[in-house]
């Protein structure tokens, strides 16, 4: 997709000199036409770190990691304590114009400056010359500067601060955006076109995923801002082209994301991000914004979605996600999708509410996962707010067979009655859960069987123990249990002859899930068939298997509330307007189990103390057999 654009690629860029996507601090119409409102609550924020005392990282906060797993004391150091007051304080300057927040924004620029590293503790050990364990980052090899998503996230922050305030901080001390200059080529620049044993590049020639895009989105701000030498722009650019390339080619032309809608915004949403600053940066001379795989890539986040703050969270996402609504809106402006333009402003809509009501559930902080996108997000929220209301466009129907996803409800546009979302795929996805065969089912745009989703990070959960944690585990999916095991990680367990079919009434999954189990589960073969039937206003189930031997077998289904159950039905009570019914084969014999979210903020956060686990048991073993489950909005 990129290569027919790289040749002459010089000629195309827009000079840095020349270069002006943005206002610059000097230009005080620009910020003063942001909508008043908005205006105004920017330099407040900026007002509560007026005379702030910067945190120190000790080198004890930063081992802890290697010690014992844990990264948020050191994170939470770095997010909340340095860059949020950072962003925060420039916004709030660039706002007001006076110079009121100077002195604390060299202070904090500096102390960034002083930072030994800009890459996370955890990503640390990625990239190492010696077998030597590496609790603190190494600083005495130049060519061992490692580029992770934070420190590319720091570059480009410091990149558009460089640009729009680099002036003004000349006059109070030239010394500051010059080290400016040379941290980001010593951390960024020289690194980046210095290596190509960085994984997330993508020159292994494997799948790479959202740090590709995510990276890439911030190094491209750097070059475009804060790169001097014409010629090293050139290059970089040039090769943060090869580098995406190495991240569309695997993508499926029906755009689905295989890290799910969480981490979509930092695969897919960073990879238009790319694509807008390449597009600035030719002055449109590359403009891949039309192409139709970029569309698709785009349009799955609305295809994922379920109803109102919930998503279809396969991978490593919740259940409740607010996306950004004004990168959703430019996203369809750019490629002239309405749905992209509706779900745009009501989502947007949607947050400014939610936060009304309670600011901790959607903070208005800004958001520097892509300091491009936070700015270009700056200057368009007004034109946003002129939309006229809208509602979330709510598709009826949804399949991406590259990444063996479906979803249906009842009636387009609207969350009312039943929703279905089911996978197949294999075990070695991006952010992978072993979750193949598994699905979710909403009623009235409520959560009744539940992906319970991914908790806070720790070290187990990218490393070979992944496994370990309980939610990965297709034991804790809506999935079927063999001799007491699950399934295994790994691309080579995938689903077989995956099978999708729709019609105005009914749409259909089936899928072969024989190649899911270890041996030791004797699994011949294993049907699973979803049927969306919205004739009688109800979804099936269905698993028809074989066994080469007597195994005991059980269905687990998770669901976010306790099930009561009479007879052969079990009832899911949502609330009390709200009640999902679910006939199963009157041989079942359901045993329910707490599952404790504990202290994860993650988990409480989706389903409050507790989430539970129904095992529906077969009685003895069995070599054979046909289960089958129906659900209704009662």
């Amino acid at each position: 997709m990129f290569e027919a654009y790289t040749k002459g690629m010089k000629e195309k860029l827009v000079p840095r000199a020349q270069f002006s996507p943005f206002p610059v601090y000097e230009d005080r119409k620009a910020w003063e036409d942001l909508a008043p409102e908005h205006r105004e609550r920017l330099i407040r924020d900026g007002e509560k770190y007026l005379g702030y005392t910067w945190p120190a990282t000790p080198a004890t906060v930063d081992m802890e990691f290697y010690r014992n797993g844990n990264r948020s004391r050191y994170e939470d150091i770095l997010f909340n304590g340095r860059r949020t007051p950072l962003v925060t304080l420039v916004v709030a300057e660039c706002c007001e114009g006076k110079g009121r927040f100077i002195d604390d924004i060299i202070n904090g620029l500096w102390s960034t400056m002083e930072e030994t590293t800009w890459v996370l503790p955890a990503h640390n050990p990625q990239f190492v010359k010696t077998n030597l364990p590496h609790p603190l980052p190494d600083t005495e090899d130049p060519d061992s500067v490692y580029i992770d998503l934070f420190s590319a996230r720091c570059a480009a922050l410091i990149a558009w601060i460089h640009y729009v305030l680099g002036n003004r901080l000349m006059q109070e001390a030239p010394q500051v955006p010059e080290r400016m200059l040379g941290e980001l080529h010593r951390r960024i620049i020289y690194p980046f076109l210095l290596h190509k044993e960085f994984g997330w590049m993508g020159y292994h020639g494997q799948p790479v995923n959202n740090w590709n895009p995510w990276i890439l989105s911030n190094v491209l701000t750097v070059a475009g801002l804060a790169c001097m030498d014409e010629d090293e722009r050139t290059a970089m650019v040039e090769k943060a082209m090869e580098c995406l390339e190495c991240f569309v080619k695997f993508y499926a032309p029906d755009g689905g994301c295989d890290e799910g809608p969480g981490y979509w915004n930092v695969a897919g949403s960073s990879l238009f991000d790319c694509l807008d600053i390449l597009c600035d940066l030719t002055g449109g001379r590359v403009n891949l914004l039309q192409e139709e795989l970029v569309h698709n890539i785009c349009a799955y986040v609305y295809k994922m979605h379920i109803s109102g703050k919930y998503f279809v969270n396969y991978a490593d996402a919740s259940a409740i996600i607010y996306h950004d609504g004004v990168q959703i809106y430019r996203m369809g402006k750019c490629t002239g999708d309405k749905n992209l333009v509706r779900m745009g402003v009501a989502a947007h809509r949607m947050a400014l509410a939610v936060h009304e009501a309670d600011p901790k559930e959607v903070p208005l902080s800004l958001d520097i996962t892509c300091t491009y996108r936070m700015v270009k997000k700056l200057f368009t929220e007004k034109k946003l707010m002129k939309e006229r209301d809208t509602d979330f466009p709510l598709v009826r129907d949804v399949w991406f067979p590259g990444i063996q996803v479906m979803a249906a409800r009842m009636e387009e546009g609207s969350d009312k009655g039943l929703y279905l979302s089911a996978k197949g795929g294999n075990n070695g996805e991006s952010h992978n859960h072993n979750d193949v065969g598994s699905f979710v089912l909403y009623c009235d745009g409520k959560p009744a069987v539940i992906d319970v989703g991914t908790g806070v990070y720790e070290k187990k959960t990218f490393s070979d123990q992944r496994y370990e944690i309980l939610q990965m585990q297709s034991l804790y999916h809506n999935l079927p249990m063999v001799g007491g095991v699950g399934q295994l990680p790994g691309r080579e367990y995938a689903a077989r002859d995956a099978a999708y079919t729709c019609e105005k009434t009914r749409a259909v999954l089936t899928e072969n899930l024989c190649g899911m189990y270890p041996e030791e589960a004797g699994v011949e073969s294993w049907q699973r068939t979803f049927v969306f039937d919205r004739k009688e206003e109800n979804v099936t189930v269905t698993d028809d298997f074989v066994l080469r031997e007597e195994k005991d077998v059980a269905f687990a289904l998770m669901t976010p509330v306790r099930p009561t159950f009479t007879d052969s039905r079990m009832t899911i009570t949502l609330d009390r307007s709200t009640q999902v019914t679910a006939d199963f084969d009157p041989n079942l014999v359901p045993e329910v189990e707490v599952f404790d979210t504990g202290s994860d903020a993650s988990l409480r956060h989706s389903w409050g103390e507790h989430a539970y686990r129904t095992l529906f048991r077969v009685p003895g073993t069995v070599k054979e057999g046909c289960s089958s489950m129906t659900f209704r909005k009662k």
